[in-house]
């Protein structure tokens, strides 16, 4: 958000595959469902730890999960809003989420600053894109 000189960042996945990953990365069975995701989001911010670099302005920034809605297909994870108040020269992102149980997976990225719009598609065979805001 400009007027708060913070990034917004949400993630959204379908239920079943982030389910079956889950499963896969704690080694036991996961369900997410509305009365049973809050038990998952140790687990959920974890897994996207070690699967999602995020990169501003050369500096490796983390994010964590702050709250995650599931309906039946889809699972929404809101993350902590990022402060960032200098301007935004670039932003790389490495991300092999659901990649590994999924390889035809494709990660869509979009990022909306200062009225500008631009997005980066990252695959198995593409895990890693910079989109640079500066020209």
């Amino acid at each position: 958000m400009e007027d708060k000189k913070e990034f917004e960042i949400t993630w959204r996945t379908d239920t079943e595959h982030l389910e079956s990953v889950l499963s896969n990365f704690s080694g036991s069975e996961v369900r997410l469902d509305e009365d049973s995701v809050e038990t998952q989001y140790l687990n959920i911010g974890e897994y996207i730890s070690s699967h999602l670099n995020l990169t501003l302005n050369n500096t490796q920034t983390d994010i964590s999960v702050q709250i995650v809605e599931v309906n039946f297909a889809e699972t929404i994870v809101h993350f902590e809003p990022l402060p960032f108040r200098k301007k935004l020269k670039s932003l790389t992102i490495q991300n092999t989420m659901l990649i590994h149980r999924f390889p035809n997976q494709k990660n869509m990225h979009q990022l909306n600053y200062c009225d500008e719009k631009s997005s980066l598609l990252l695959s198995q065979k593409k895990t890693i894109g910079s989109i640079l805001t500066a020209r």
